[in-house]
């Protein structure tokens, strides 16, 4: 029976084939065409029809009802309870709605304010904005409307007005990403613990069908093309000027939004640009940031794979680091701030409609909002670590947290710290701070000792971007970022050296090192000796330490005369060093940080400039007078960790589930877990992973870019000395299970330092 079917289709398969190759379809469709009467004709047309209607019936319940159906059921919690970090124990506390809801200049593909909140499910009626649907997506909503928030819409989704459209567009602003939330259920009672400046746990930027962005896109595509739908949308939105004509203006603006994220979307699948899933509680920064603001906006060319997701990192206290990004990439307050208002689609001008650069004048302006920014830089000033709730979480075992302080203090705060900077420091680095303000140092460790997944930091150094439709010339990048160099080594020529003289002349119009000239011979006959002090001098940025004692070891060289050849030759080397550097980039092939760093700079310089600000206000805005002096290091910064507890999964990419696993060997380490649940485990420190029905993301911890490794406390581990090879992630001995449990208890506790808050509220505007 088996040879006779398979003897059959082959005899069907040559047949066919023969039909196909001797054009017989032709005769025979030209033949039918002739019996065709007109009946059967307009028969054959609305069949058709009906056909194609059906068929797109069918599509459109795929792509607009189908994503709804995935979409998780809320768990609600009963009490929303608020700690004290600073910002009192209220919803409406003027810092906290202040971080929640004040604008920074971005924007949804121009999707404004009021569609997203009139904007309805795929299938019916339910608002798409819903308090509950959005929370069922890990978005954080407060439990009233306010009137920062008057749709209700999740903490970190406001508005701003924009003039050109004459319309409030969405503005997605840093607290939507950078606060969190703990739940627990206690005697019979959910509580949810509001983690302000904590890490979030929505999928925002996941293109997964049943999440956030998807949905959205499906519930506009229902608007737009059902016309019941789109009327009740029009008169939400317009109200008293709805209106015929006000109808069909709304449909095309909407409609031209739409298709702009419809584009979007398929750009990004098209390409490939992410591969390797985000899930909740991360996205990949950096590259985002860098197609959004250069791929986006410029050329194909400069679109990158994202391989390295990172969480969404705690925000308190980050006003105390001398560097901040998971890579320490970034100095300045106001350049960090400014580079994730443009990953999240902050406007700029970079070229005119057909790519052309435009004029100096025109290019480089942007929606970013510097003095908004500067709002919300300043709510977090005040905002401290949460404190452990022992009325909900559970009471501290003092005794077994006591043994746990000593075994932190043995194995973890050596990297940790905090490590407070010295006044000679804070003065190069932040001179504006009071003596009651800190500046921490962090350390950074290679990806060959830390041994963490290197996708984010090696993404950081290779992707490469091109600015040349901007009609920047390499000489441009140079007279941008030179001068920020040279202000540096004044600085550091009055505070290190203490010399007035260097710094009058590094104050010089283009300033060469050929304008530094010598008194004495001493440099010629000590060359071992200045190669000493140069070898401390040049490690300012990354090891301030080194030149803590420069200035009193040179004035025991020798005379006044001596003493200011070596300090010469010391800014000469460097500013030489600089110049070299500095003349290597090229605009066609720039790293994400040198491109982010140049672009900010020119759109920070022109709105400050636009705006007539004064030099005092400048430094007030940027924070604390910090320059924006990027580095770029196949490195990741280990943080101070007061408040750790609060911000599960761990490691830069989210990892590992919880802080036992962390203090564990790799091999004891979850090698899959299910994320997207706000659950807490109070024993581990973490969520829990067990998945709820539709909901919850399989981290797979095998991909390139999930790895778990690294941060290892195990047998093996060679205590470290000066000279020591790599340590490939292996940072401790193995701990017990016992030592673990008793560290856990500490972090429950831990404080970094005395909480210290600004000496006074920087206000800028009054500069």
């Amino acid at each position: 029976m088996l040879k006779k079917f398979f003897a059959r289709l082959l005899s069907t398969l040559k047949n066919a084939l023969f039909y196909l190759v001797t054009l017989a379809f032709v005769v025979d469709f030209y033949h039918w065409l002739r019996k065709l009467t007109v009946v059967k004709l307009l028969k054959v047309i609305v069949l058709s029809v009906i056909s194609i209607a059906v068929l797109g019936v069918i599509i459109m319940f795929a792509l607009v009802h189908y994503p709804a159906t995935q979409i998780p059921v809320y768990e609600k919690v009963d009490q929303t309870v608020y700690l004290d970090q600073g910002w009192g124990k209220s919803a409406d506390s003027a810092n906290r709605q202040l971080y929640y809801y004040t604008p920074q200049g971005t924007t949804l593909k121009d999707m404004e304010y009021d569609w997203f909140a009139q904007l309805e499910m795929p299938w019916g009626q339910e608002k798409f904005s819903d308090p509950d649907h959005l929370r069922a997506y890990g978005f954080i909503v407060d439990d009233k409307k306010s009137a920062d928030n008057p749709f209700q819409l999740p903490v970190g989704f406001t508005q701003h007005y924009n003039q050109a459209r004459n319309a409030k567009l969405l503005d997605i602003t840093c607290a939507a990403c950078h606060s969190g939330q703990l739940n627990l259920t206690k005697d019979g009672k959910r509580f949810g613990i509001r983690i302000d400046g904590g890490q979030a746990m929505h999928a925002f930027t996941t293109m997964k069908i049943g999440h956030f962005v998807p949905t959205m896109i499906a519930a506009m595509v229902s608007t737009y093309g059902n016309p019941f739908k789109f009327e009740r949308f029009a008169k939400n939105v317009l109200h008293t000027d709805y209106n015929d004509h006000a109808k069909a203006v709304l449909k095309d603006k909407f409609g031209t939004v739409l298709m702009n994220f419809l584009k979007q979307g398929y750009n990004d699948v098209s390409k490939g640009l992410y591969p390797l899933e985000e899930g909740f509680g991360r996205t990949d920064a950096l590259t985002r940031i860098g197609n959004t603001v250069f791929g986006d906006n410029l050329a194909d060319k400069n679109y990158h794979v994202a391989t390295g997701p990172v969480s969404y990192p705690p925000v308190w206290n980050i006003w105390k680091f001398d560097w901040v990004q998971y890579g320490a990439s970034v100095k300045q307050p106001m350049a960090r701030n400014m580079g994730e208002a443009l990953g999240v689609g902050a406007h700029i001008n970079f070229t005119d409609s057909y790519g052309r650069p435009l004029s100096k004048e025109q290019r480089f302006i942007s929606s970013v909002m510097p003095l908004k920014i500067h709002q919300i830089e300043s709510s977090l000033q005040v905002l401290t670590a949460p404190k452990w709730p022992e009325s909900i979480f559970g009471e501290i075992d003092t005794e077994k947290a006591a043994r746990g302080s000593k075994l932190f203090t043995k194995h973890c705060a050596g990297c940790h710290g905090p490590f407070i900077a010295s006044d000679m420091v804070k003065a190069i680095d932040a001179p504006l701070k009071t003596a009651e303000e800190p500046l921490w140092l962090v350390k950074t460790f290679t990806i060959d000792d830390i041994g963490t997944d290197a996708n984010a930091a090696f993404n950081f150094i290779n992707n490469r971007f091109d600015l040349s439709k901007t009609g920047l010339s390499n000489e441009e990048i140079i007279n941008t970022v030179r001068p920020l160099f040279v202000r540096q080594l004044q600085r550091l020529a009055t505070v290190a050296l203490k010399s007035t003289q260097l710094a009058d002349l590094l104050g010089k119009k283009d300033i060469d090192s050929q304008d530094f000239t010598f008194k004495t011979q001493w440099l010629a006959n000590n060359a071992v000796t200045f190669a000493k002090l140069e070898t401390s001098f040049s490690g300012w940025q990354s090891s301030y330490s080194s030149i803590d004692t420069l200035a009193s070891d040179i004035e025991k060289l020798g005379d006044s005369n001596i003493q200011l050849d070596i300090k010469t030759m010391l800014i000469k080397n460097q500013l030489t060093a600089i110049d070299k550097v500095l003349n290597q980039l090229n605009i066609n092939s720039l790293t994400v940080g040198e491109a982010l760093n140049i672009t900010g700079i020119i759109i920070r310089d022109k709105y400050y400039q636009d705006n007539n600000f004064s030099i005092a206000k400048q430094a007030c805005l940027d924070g604390y007078a910090a320059l924006d002096l990027p580095q770029q290091l196949l490195a990741y910064k280990a943080r101070p960790l007061a408040g750790i507890w609060a911000t599960p999964p761990f490691l830069h990419n989210g990892s590992v589930p919880n802080i036992y696993q962390l203090l564990s060997p790799v091999t004891e380490r979850d090698e899959s877990f299910y994320v997207g649940r706000r659950e807490y485990d109070t024993q581990h420190l973490g969520y829990v992973t067990k998945p709820l029905a539709n909901s919850g993301f399989k981290f797979n911890t095998l991909l390139s870019g999930n790895k778990n490794m690294g941060h290892e406390f195990r047998a093996g581990y060679v205590p470290y000395k000066k000279g020591n090879g790599p340590q490939f992630g292996v940072i401790g001995p193995e701990l017990s299970p016992t030592e673990r449990l008793e560290i856990i208890e500490y972090l429950k506790i831990h404080q970094d330092s005395v909480e210290t808050k600004p000496a006074n509220a920087q206000n800028c505007a009054a500069l």
